[in-house]
């Protein structure tokens, strides 16, 4: 049997290679973008859920009147209701049908850079097994026929990240032609992603410490130059709409504002989780209680009522009439009352790391709500063979990962970025989580995957196998904490009664 490659000799065959394997990557993603088409086309028509309905309505009141609202609790960046505007005005009553033909086209992009950053990370192999895993991972396909903001995010988020890795090859092989360029990239697209979303905010900055601190042998102010590109030109991207918030609400919002009511929502008594809260009414309808009912209470359950204190949670702060200054003033209670709850903060981030981490998906939260019709091809014998499949891929695609990650991932400029993208979209789950909100990491997690499942285990390192046993000890304990939900859930979308 022939040894696998060693974590050393796999990076040099990545840095040495011809080039990126692009005759995989077209069938793949071909294959991929196929079977998102053909799973929208059996998806339609489907319901607006949610904020889905608000990215509608701010979109028609842009066609229409001319004007970008917000909406009372937080303001949004324009680029998503933006497109759906101009879908509107292009196609009427069908372009709600057209965006969600654009997801279909964006999934190629998606698809093409997972492959990319397996390939980059690992080998040819690894990116070929990560292409699979992407085209066949149905929870993410089904975002392309929703009305949700992701694809669009993800392809800029994604082409940010990948023309980051590849300026911190260039600084390590010092080809010099290639820095600024990929670091100018990295940092417009980065801004790009802010007027879909304001995820990416914080990350931009933390870019621009990993680029100074891969750049300091080249002198302090050399790194600090080439630091400075990525944040300087992600904020001249967004400048635009920036100085249209300063006009509008005289205060500077570099994307969108939305902290406070997050704030409100995920550091509060009652435990709220939006995996779970559209399923209210309809399992009133059918005799069930509230999904949230059946979670542990040591995770859940509020601080004890003490008198003369707000135990009991606090008030959404419609005092101040401001947008803008609401989400500071919520912010602050937030944090107040966290401070004052101490061990209910810390158990209840507990929850709020198992729900980031959960199997569930919005596939799986469709068909619990019956958004898909008696007739359409999603339902009938397809059912049961995906609801189970989007259950399992993501429990197998985490467990991989922290294999990939700790055993087969070599050091370096890759695992920097992917170490800090995951950490950083995970820590934004502290304040509130959902499974929507791991998506933007899913990529990274279907590369580290791949890698594992096409080199194994590369290393003896003790502190590496440690780590790997640890997440994965985690992550059975995370998935453990959310089990009751996840059960009720998963019955109603297999068509159960829970």
């Amino acid at each position: 049997m022939t040894p696998s490659p060693t974590i050393g000799e796999r990076e040099s065959e990545v840095h040495h290679s011809s080039g990126a394997p692009w005759g995989p990557i077209a069938v793949i993603v071909v294959a991929g973008v196929a079977l998102r088409a053909l799973m929208l086309g059996a998806a339609l028509p489907v319901d607006l859920q949610s904020d889905e309905s608000n990215y509608v309505y701010a979109a028609v009141v842009l066609e229409r009147l001319g004007f970008f609202v917000d909406h009372q609790r937080y303001l949004w960046p324009p680029a998503h209701p933006w497109l759906v505007a101009k879908a509107i005005g292009a196609f009427g009553s069908d372009g709600l049908d057209a965006i969600r033909w654009l997801h279909v086209a964006l999934s190629s992009v998606i698809g093409a850079t997972t492959m990319l950053f397996a390939w980059r990370l690992f080998s040819r192999r690894a990116a070929v097994v990560a292409g699979i895993l992407w085209a066949v991972h149905l929870p993410m396909a089904a975002y392309t026929h929703f009305l949700w903001s992701e694809p669009l995010l993800l392809a800029l988020l994604l082409t940010a990240l990948w023309n980051l890795l590849r300026a911190l090859d260039a600084i390590e092989g010092s080809i010099e032609a290639s820095i600024p360029a990929r670091l100018i990239a990295s940092g417009a697209l980065f801004g790009a992603a802010l007027y879909v979303k304001e995820l990416p905010l914080y990350l931009v900055p933390l870019a621009g410490l990993i680029v100074f601190v891969r750049s300091w042998g080249a002198g302090p102010g050399l790194a600090l130059n080439r630091a400075l590109l990525v944040p300087l030109t992600a904020f001249v991207v967004v400048l635009p709409w920036t100085l249209r918030n300063v006009e509008v609400y005289d205060r500077v919002v570099l994307g969108g504002s939305t902290l406070g009511e997050n704030a409100y929502v995920g550091v509060n008594a009652e435990y709220m989780n939006f995996d779970f809260v559209p399923l209210r009414k309809k399992r009133v309808a059918m005799g069930l209680e509230p999904i949230e009912a059946v979670s542990r209470p040591s995770f859940t359950s509020p601080p004890p009522a003490e008198e003369g204190s707000r135990t009991r949670g606090w008030p959404r702060r419609d005092d101040v009439v401001h947008v803008i200054d609401r989400q500071s003033a919520q912010l602050r209670e937030a944090l107040a009352y966290a401070a004052s709850h101490p061990s209910w903060t810390l158990r209840t981030r507990i929850k709020k790391l198992s729900d980031f981490f959960t199997p569930l998906s919005f596939l799986l939260r469709s068909y619990a709500l019956g958004n898909y019709a008696e007739e359409s091809a999603m339902n009938g014998p397809p059912r049961g063979p995906i609801v189970v499949w989007s259950l399992a891929l993501p429990i197998a695609l985490l467990l991989l990962a922290a294999g990939g990650f700790f055993l087969t991932l070599p050091g370096g400029a890759g695992r920097d970025v992917v170490a800090l993208t995951i950490t950083y979209v995970a820590a934004t789950s502290l304040l509130v989580a959902m499974s929507r909100f791991r998506v933007p990491i899913e990529p990274l997690i279907i590369a580290l995957a791949a890698g594992f499942l096409a080199h194994g285990p590369a290393t003896r390192s003790v502190p590496r196998i440690v780590g790997c046993a640890a997440t994965v000890v985690a992550l059975v304990g995370l998935w453990w904490v959310s089990l009751p939900e996840t059960i009720e859930l998963a019955r109603m979308a297999l068509g159960g009664a829970g």
